[in-house]
């Protein structure tokens, strides 16, 4: 049971809090507040993952703080909050955090991190300017994107004038202009080009001074994919270990598409078959300031011919497939049905992972060469050699990754199954035909279960949509958090039947013919527009957007802000400043407007949506989990498809109240939500709106 003294201080945080900022005890944030410290703050209960189901209003940042804080502290443990957002994560640091910090009376630090990638990297900087001004013969064959101009110049040196006079922290997010990728990423590195304690620039690292107050503070807020990046390299590398923290997943719902991402891996044919033959260019250069590593390239050219060989064989086995791909927007794309490759693939796949091991081995006896190296080199000289480590790293980092992809092509038969698949891009007449590999695993359960939830000490996991109705199956399913742990769908503060209407009008089109629903969009969006100052209008389908957009009424269009004209940011901006200045305006928006948008009062007065977001029919993912489930006995549209659905529906659905006083109207222009059996369920997962249903 949790000890009265640990509730006697989270129920005085919380109700300090609430004094100290003049609010009122909300139920569904004291039910949350409660449903944490059962799960968590038990130490003999075989409970310790909370799966909590909040809605707007909720006040989840609170609840989970003024509970988690306490408890962490109880149990001598760290604290590790993940968002999906870069958004709600400068919210909870910006703002929740110090917030609760000044009021609640609880003492804790906390700071933010983020990956290698978000810092500059000193070495890389110098690096940059010294080809820049033409003074450095090092080529860096091996970054992912060094496409930047000579301008770039100019920025990094304004860039080493603002670390000299503490003016910058280092922080890509904290740089006043913005950036091209292409220039960013000469100046910034990763795990594999990074060269550590080697660095010269070492004790001055920006990435690692943040890693360092990481481990000394009590909670570190990151994001996500941070913290499976953390546990795919190996504990501790920038995180606290599983066991000692008590993990906070806020927007939780995106956490096993993004495990998927993490666990996929890409090849691109020719692309590789480039970067193979630059490398003995590359080593022999390094070969003039590290002597010593000629002796361990014999066979090299051997063996990189042997691999292009192979890699040109795999490729005519491939093109054979191309009369069998679906057209896509920029190509064709070959799914493997099931998952399951042909046999002549899977054994040049194998022969493939065997030259890449082969060359991996080879590139992986040259980093202590080079680190000797500079352990008898001056630290005034030593440069051209860190570079070299770092270009070493990058090498074997790209081999070890196409040996993954061939691996994985290399079996036959994985369970569960991997969806497999092969993009073929048209890039010009002399270049002929790109061809990417692509696996991606259809269910992460069992990664998430032995990497995370069996070792961490706790986690909550917490969104305004995880469960379906109510029903957490699904979610279960997709994260491999067994249905013993808690699970809890709290009720919202909002008054949804006096707040707001769910609309679905008379219809003569169905979205099954995709010409007639847009003209007929075309036609009822001008109208419906109009009935509120802000409306939000989501689409599932670019094209059907775009085509709407241009055959709609010319005076509406005028009123149109389209997502793909503006970035998103100046979008959202440009819209609020129409409202302000009292006019109005209506968002043309895909899936990413549909949920981290908050648009509050009239801001956003109707949320319009075009059509029920069923995922697109060729995504190879959903495909191949779909023939997975069917081979398996299950009904993969009711146990996946339309749960996925109806919860983009409700996400969607929820950018329109985010207060307790904001009114306005969901319109729905898919009669299929009451004309098919299934929409029964996309209707009951929705809030309880007031309906118009014709």
């Amino acid at each position: 049971m949790l000890s009265e003294t640990l509730k006697e201080e989270i129920q005085t945080a919380y109700s300090q809090l609430l004094d100290a900022k003049g609010f009122r005890a909300r139920q569904c944030q004291k039910s949350m507040i409660a449903e944490i410290a059962r799960t968590l703050g038990n130490e003999e209960s075989e409970q310790h993952i909370c799966v909590v189901e909040a809605g707007t209003g909720t006040g989840k940042t609170v609840a989970y703080a003024v509970a988690v804080i306490p408890i962490a502290r109880h149990l001598n443990r760290k604290v590790v909050i993940a968002t999906a957002t870069v958004a709600l994560q400068e919210q909870i640091v910006s703002q929740d955090l110090p917030d609760i910090l000044r009021h609640s009376g609880l003492e804790f630090s906390y700071t933010l991190a983020k990956g290698r990638r978000r810092y500059v990297c000193l070495s890389k900087l110098h690096l940059a300017l010294q080809e820049g001004r033409g003074m450095n013969h090092t080529l860096s064959f091996f970054d992912r994107d060094t496409s930047g101009s000579r301008d770039d110049v100019a920025i990094f040196d304004a860039m080493v004038t603002a670390l000299g006079k503490e003016e910058w922290n280092g922080e890509r997010d904290s740089w006043p202009e913005e950036l091209e990728a292409g220039a960013w990423n000469r100046i910034s590195t990763d795990y594999a080009q990074c060269t550590r304690r080697r660095c010269s620039h070492y004790e001055n690292c920006y990435f690692y001074r943040a890693r360092k107050k990481a481990h000394q503070v009590d909670m570190v807020v990151t994001n996500q994919d941070l913290v499976l990046s953390d546990l795919m390299m190996g504990d501790g590398a920038v995180l606290p270990n599983p066991e000692e923290t008590i993990y906070v997943f806020d927007e939780a719902h995106h956490l096993p598409e993004k495990a998927g991402s993490h666990l996929s891996h890409r090849l691109s044919l020719y692309g590789t078959r480039g970067w193979l033959t630059q490398m003995p260019r590359s080593l022999d250069l390094a070969a003039a300031d590290v002597p010593g590593i000629n002796g361990k390239l014999t066979g090299l050219d051997d063996l990189i011919d042997q691999t292009c060989a192979r890699l040109d064989e795999a490729a005519a086995s491939l093109q054979t497939r191309q009369p069998d791909a679906e057209s896509v927007d920029d190509g064709w794309l070959y799914r493997y049905p099931e998952g399951q490759v042909d046999a002549e693939i899977a054994h040049r796949a194998s022969a493939l992972a065997r030259s890449f091991e082969r060359l991996g081995s080879l590139i992986q006896q040259l980093p202590p060469v080079i680190e000797s190296a500079i352990e008898q080199t001056p630290a005034a000289t030593r440069e051209p050699l860190e570079h070299w480590l770092s270009a070493v790293g990058a090498m074997s980092d790209q081999l070890q990754a196409a040996l993954a992809l061939w691996r994985n092509y290399a079996s036959e038969a994985l369970e569960p199954p991997w969806a497999r698949w092969v993009r073929f891009t048209k890039m010009s007449q002399v270049e002929g035909m790109e061809m990417q590999l692509a696996c991606h695993p259809v269910s992460v359960s069992d990664q998430l279960h032995e990497h995370l939830w069996s070792r961490c000490a706790g986690a909550l996991l917490t969104s305004a949509t995880i469960s379906v109705a109510r029903d957490f199956t699904g979610f279960q399913a997709k994260s491999g958090i067994t249905p013993d742990q808690r699970f809890a769908s709290l009720p919202s503060p909002f008054r949804f039947q006096e707040q707001a209407v769910l609309h679905v009008p008379a219809m003569t089109s169905d979205p099954g013919d995709a010409g007639a629903h847009t003209q007929e969009l075309a036609e009822l969006i001008p109208v419906l527009g109009r009935e509120a100052r802000g409306t939000l209008v989501l689409f599932s389908s670019r094209r059907q957007m775009l085509r709407v957009r241009d055959d709609m009424d010319a005076s509406f269009r005028e009123l149109v802000l389209c997502q793909g004209d503006l970035s998103k940011m100046e979008v959202l901006t440009q819209h609020r400043r129409r409202i302000d200045d009292g006019d109005s305006s209506c968002i043309f928006g895909l899936a990413s407007f549909a949920e981290g948008v908050d648009l509050p009062g009239d801001y956003c007065g109707h949320v319009i949506i075009a059509r029920i977001p069923f995922a697109v029919p060729d995504d190879p993912v959903g495909a191949t989990r779909s023939e997975w489930i069917q081979a398996r006995g299950g009904r993969a549209f009711y146990e996946v498809t339309l749960p996925d659905a109806a919860l983009r529906v409700v996400q969607a659905a929820g950018r329109l109240l985010r207060t307790e006083t904001d009114t306005g109207k969901v319109t729905i222009l898919d009669r299929r939500i009451v004309t098919r059996s299934y929409g029964k369920v996309i209707l009951d997962s929705l809030p309880p709106f007031a309906r118009e249903i014709y």
